[in-house]
């Protein structure tokens, strides 16, 4: 079966309904109820934002990679997501 389901921005209700029904379609499916969801308490997430600094210190004074070119570089989005991407898929 394939579905194909329209959401409004506009329509809060309608977007509730939208997410029941993927819902419903993942349990049916796939067989279970709970999605994947990335958590961690506070000590954790300390570190982590530490283990992001020492990276993105690591990359600026490396002169052969580019991701971190320069001290405005540090916080930028594409320098954060690269981090988070990585947590998210496991890679701690």
């Amino acid at each position: 079966m394939k579905m194909t389901i329209v959401i409004d921005s506009e329509d809060t209700q309608g977007i509730d309904a939208a997410l029941k029904i993927a819902r419903l379609m993942h349990v049916k499916y796939v067989g279970t109820a709970a999605a994947h969801k990335e958590s961690f308490g506070k000590i954790e997430f300390i570190k982590m934002l530490r283990k992001f600094m020492r990276e993105s210190v690591k990359h600026m004074n490396d002169p052969e990679d580019n991701q971190v070119k320069d001290i405005g570089d540090i916080h930028n989005l594409r320098n954060a997501k690269r981090f988070a991407d990585r947590i998210f898929r496991g890679e701690r």
